[in-house]
């Protein structure tokens, strides 16, 4: 019997994840071996989008990074600004 252990990306794919949740797992045919949570990874591309956006333009995408907590996102912004 051959095996053939791969190490493959899974998620952010829930919506209940909201983008912030990536694991990684090693995998045997359909067996999990490992899985490793990467918690706060953002597929969006919010990072780049704001390099050259204005206050005003950049705000209304802080506010959809994480929905459950986007006052704090919001807060950690405009502090920061």
């Amino acid at each position: 019997m051959i095996t053939t252990e791969l190490k493959i990306n899974m998620g952010p794919q829930h919506p209940s994840t909201h983008g912030v949740l990536r694991l990684v797992l090693d995998i045997d045919g359909e067996k999990v071996l490992k899985a490793e949570p990467l918690v706060g990874y953002l597929h969006r591309g919010i990072e780049k989008l704001s390099e050259h956006g204005s206050y005003q333009q950049v705000i209304t995408h802080i506010d959809r990074l994480d929905y459950i907590s986007a006052i704090t996102n919001e807060f950690a912004y405009t502090r920061t600004v």
